[in-house]
């Protein structure tokens, strides 16, 4: 997983206006009913098809998005249909019914991995263009492919942003 401490230009912007930035962010995640776990900027889960358009607001912000992990939906219908939970507990589902369930066995998908450094010296709109165009083109066109998918699966979004920002609005 990627270092976030590096003073990239990508870095230093956010650090300028962290205010603006956070601001910015809360509201995206309130519009997008995002279901935060922590008090973070990662694991920001809401449903993929939510997500793909969310990706593309922040990185208009720019805030780039460079992993992504997968929560189970849990209702009592997956659970039938879909032989859910494919994980560990989680929250409570904050905007609609069940929980999620942290799928530990299922690999983290990782902007890194797709051959973008974020240690490099990416001006910041383009870093989080670059992020956003390998995320939402694995959303779009690989994720429903992988073996191990199901459609009770969300995903939680991981933002890069500094280590000590902390959600203003936890729920």
């Amino acid at each position: 997983m990627h270092n976030n401490s590096a003073q990239t230009p990508y870095m230093q912007q956010l650090l300028a206006n962290d205010q603006v930035y956070q601001d910015e962010i809360e509201h995206l995640l309130e519009v997008y009913r995002v279901q935060p776990v922590g008090n973070g900027y990662i694991d920001l889960i809401l449903p993929c098809d939510r997500a793909i358009p969310l990706i593309e607001e922040l990185a208009k912000l720019p805030v780039a998005v460079t992993i992504l992990t997968w929560w189970c939906c849990c209702t009592p219908e997956s659970e039938v249909q879909f032989g859910c939970p494919h994980g560990l507990g989680g929250p409570t589902n904050e905007f609609g019914e069940g929980w999620f369930s942290e799928c530990v066995g299922f690999p983290f998908f990782e902007v890194e991995n797709y051959g973008l450094n974020l240690n490099e010296s990416w001006s910041p709109t383009t870093l989080a263009s670059q992020c956003r165009d390998v995320i939402c083109n694995y959303l779009r066109n690989q994720f429903t492919a992988e073996p191990w998918y199901s459609p009770c699966l969300y995903c939680g979004l991981w933002l890069l942003v500094p280590n000590h920002w902390q959600r203003r609005n936890y729920m």
